[in-house]
This record gives structure tokens, C-alpha cells and sequence, in this order.
């Protein structure tokens, strides 16, 4: 076919595909160049963007039924990706490179990144002066309809990359930024039992826990692999399921993941300038009961998302999954029970609740010696009062698990009709 679009597209349903497009193509260029001034900056935002375009239209060209982008309706694009870059000022070039895990300042010119698997680096400033970062903040803040001032000093919000950016002014000696980088995780439990982190009979016993609908929940410190090991477990989940995740930032990617067909992916939302808009855990849970899902998964709990994950858990959709800051399985329930306090639950309600809705706690360490690997897995059992029974099913040793405590027979005959098959105890199993 023949033919251009010239007309104006960026209110178009199409519209936030192409910008995601060029803005990642442009992504690619910017990478290439590095601690530039302010001026040499907004010309390689301009180049950048320029190549990204030609490389759009020859791939359009050799795509059947897609016109190139030419005119105004070019014009518009290219102008609305080159905003983006430019507010992200120097952001620009470390957003661009791929192998950057991580950012944060402390002040202007005391910069940090980190890349996988290495310990953090120095980097060049990322603006003149304080007072340049916190116009820098204010100007993303401002596209996204927040704000960043003495009135309102700490700011979360997603960059256009998926990247979530939190920063805070004032209350800080200095203005401090961080920028924590979300890489969607596809691994199965065989790339994972390939390096270490789950041994084969751990792999055999997460998948029956998965088929057999169990509410699981994964547990760990701070880069210990629980987005990757919660990504493995979805990915057993049989593809025709309805899943609906929760989550405050997009890290699970399960919408971008072939390995599933159908799911919806939400996000929570804070107030606007006005103080208009937020939309809470609990709003977007109340959502999805009427989205017809066969599992919800609610992202990382850090207060509030306790009350909706053990909801999601027990509200007849079993096999939910969720993740939870921890650095030790026992700590998982004195954990939920400290943030289901704080929004004003009863601890005698909230230990029924655990006991009702979670079957399991899978645990996970990271050493320098070991890496990531599965430490734990323990079983609820019941509540009796404000405490909740556990057991632990599989203890620690250095670098994985042995089998502990006895499985129950309900919960074992659950397992075993998804296909596991009983180890023998007392084993190291990793």
C-alpha cells in the first residue's frame, strides 16, 4: 500500500503507541552520548529523535498496511518525544542506557548508578545546582500533574520509560533523587533451578503450588529476586486464566508477557494538583472483583495493600500472589499484622484473616557467597487469637533449604492431586 498519515494523530487511540515507540527508538541514539552541557544536550535530544523518526518509517514502510508518518501528523510526534527527553534533562542519557539498574543523587553532583550485578558507581552531576535538580523534578511533576514545593516536598511518580522516580526537597539536608529501573522478569523455574536460586524439588513443589490454586506469598530483603521469582510462579499459571494484578508501580509486566493471554494490569494513582483523582489498592481490588479475574495478583505490599492482598486471597479467587519486604519468613506475618494495625484492622481479625487466606511463605535470601536463592518455605496453619501457626516446611542452611516440619495432610493432598510428588525428609535440597 501507498500513502502517508499526515493528519492529526496524537489524539488518536494510536497516539500513546507511537510516542512509547519513538520515545524508546530515540532512547536507543541518546545513549550513544554522554555528559553534554545544556545546549549540546537539546541538539542530541533533536538528532536523537530525528534518527529514531527515519527508523520508524523505513520499519513501517516494510510493514504491510502501515503508512509512514509525515506532516504535521510528524511534526506533532516528533515535538511531543522531544519534550518528554528534554524535561528529563541530563535523566536523558542514564535513562537511555539499558544496563543502569538503578539512580539516585544526593544533591545535584552527588550521583550514583548502579548496574546489574555490580556495586554502585559515581556519576557526573545531573543538573548545575540544587535549585536546577528540584526545577528539573518540578518540571516532570508538572507534566504529570503533581506537585513538588515546600508544600507538597516528596514526590513518586512513573518517568516515560516505566522507570519510577521518587525524590524529596526541604525535609533532606539536600534534594534527593532516586530512580529505580523496572526490568520485566520472564524467567520459568527451569532458568531459575539453572542458577541456583530454587533446587528441582523446591521448582516441583512451587509449580504444584501454583496448580493447585494456593495463595502463596513471596518474601525477601531488597534485591533478593522476588519480582523475578513471583514472575516464574505467574508464568505456570495456565494461559486461558483471567489474571488481574494491583500494583503502585508496573514491575510484574505480566500484560507485556506472551506466556499469558489474558490480563489486566492496574496501577494505582496519587491525587492530582487539586487533590483530585487518587485511586487507592482497595479502589482498584473493588474493580477487579467485577473484572470476572480466575486469580488476582496484588504487587509488593508496603502498608495499606496488606488489607487488599489478604481480601484478593480470600475472596473465593484462589491462587493469588503477592510480595513483601522481609528478612525472614516468621517475620512475614508479624509483618502483615504491623500494617493491617496501622490502617485500623482488629489483630484478632487480621490473624483469622492471614490464617484464612495465605497457604504459604516462600522465602528468599541474597548473599555474595550464594547469590539469590530460596531459604524458607513455610505453611499457615491457623490463628488462635492474635497469633497464627506456622510451618516451616523447608529451613535454612548456607546457600538454600532442607526439608523441616511435616506438610499438613490437607494441604499435601491438595499438592499431590496437582501432581507432586512427597521428598523424603531431612535432606538438603539445595
Amino acid at each position: 500500500m501507498t500513502g502517508t498519515i499526515e493528519g492529526e494523530i496524537l489524539d488518536s487511540g494510536e497516539s500513546t503507541t507511537l510516542v512509547a515507540e519513538l520515545f524508546a527508538l530515540a532512547n536507543i541514539h541518546l545513549a550513544q552520548t554522554k555528559d553534554l552541557d545544556e545546549v549540546r544536550r537539546a541538539e542530541a535530544i533533536g538528532a536523537a529523535v530525528a534518527a529514531a523518526m527515519r527508523e520508524m518509517n523505513e520499519a513501517r514502510m516494510r510493514t504491510r498496511d502501515k503508512h509512514p508518518i509525515t506532516g504535521t501528523a510528524q511534526a506533532r510526534l516528533r515535538k511531543e518525544v522531544e519534550a518528554r527527553l528534554g524535561r528529563l534533562g541530563a535523566l536523558a542519557t542514564h535513562l537511555a542506557d539499558d544496563t543502569i539498574e538503578d539512580l539516585v543523587a544526593n544533591g545535584s553532583d552527588n550521583v550514583w548508578i548502579t548496574r546489574a550485578g555490580t556495586r554502585p558507581d559515581r556519576a557526573a552531576p545531573i543538573a548545575a545546582s540544587d535549585e536546577a535538580l528540584i526545577a528539573l523534578v518540578r518540571s516532570l511533576a508538572s507534566a504529570a500533574g503533581r506537585r513538588f514545593d515546600h508544600a507538597s516536598p516528596e514526590l513518586s511518580l512513573e518517568l516515560p520509560d516505566g522507570s519510577r522516580l521518587h525524590a524529596i526537597m526541604d525535609v533532606a539536608d539536600r534534594p534527593a533523587v532516586s530512580i529505580r529501573r523496572h526490568r520485566i522478569a520472564s524467567a520459568d523455574l527451569t532458568d531459575l533451578a539453572a542458577n541456583g536460586m530454587v533446587s528441582a524439588e523446591i521448582a516441583d513443589f512451587l509449580n504444584a503450588i501454583v496448580l493447585a490454586r494456593c495463595n502463596a506469598i513471596v518474601a525477601g530483603p531488597f534485591a533478593s529476586g522476588k519480582t523475578t521469582l513471583l514472575s516464574a510462579l505467574a508464568g505456570l499459571v495456565p494461559v486461558w486464566e483471567r489474571i488481574v494484578t494491583i500494583e503502585d508501580a508496573r514491575e510484574l509486566g505480566l500484560h507485556k508477557d506472551d506466556r499469558h493471554g489474558n490480563v489486566v494490569s492496574l496501577q494505582t494513582r496519587d491525587a492530582n494538583i487539586e487533590g483530585q483523582g487518587a485511586v487507592t489498592a482497595a479502589d482498584l481490588f473493588r474493580a477487579s472483583l467485577r473484572m470476572t479475574p480466575d486469580r488476582v495478583i496484588v504487587g509488593e505490599v508496603r502498608g495499606a495493600e496488606a488489607s487488599v492482598m489478604l481480601e484478593a486471597m480470600s475472596n473465593g479467587k484462589d491462587g493469588s500472589l503477592s510480595t513483601i519486604h522481609t528478612s525472614s519468613s516468621a517475620g512475614v506475618v508479624a509483618k502483615l499484622k504491623s500494617y493491617a494495625r496501622a490502617a485500623g484492622d482488629d489483630p484478632e481479625t487480621t490473624a483469622e484473616r492471614i490464617a484464612i487466606a495465605l497457604d504459604f511463605i516462600i522465602q528468599l535470601r541474597h548473599t555474595p557467597k550464594h547469590g539469590r536463592y530460596v531459604a524458607s518455605i513455610r505453611e499457615i496453619r491457623a490463628a488462635d487469637g492474635t497469633m497464627v501457626a506456622t510451618n516451616e516446611l523447608w529451613t535454612p542452611v548456607p546457600g538454600g533449604a532442607q526439608l523441616g516440619a511435616p506438610i499438613s495432610d490437607e494441604r499435601a493432598e491438595r499438592l499431590v492431586e496437582a501432581g507432586w510428588i512427597r521428598p523424603r525428609p531431612g535432606r538438603r535440597t539445595l
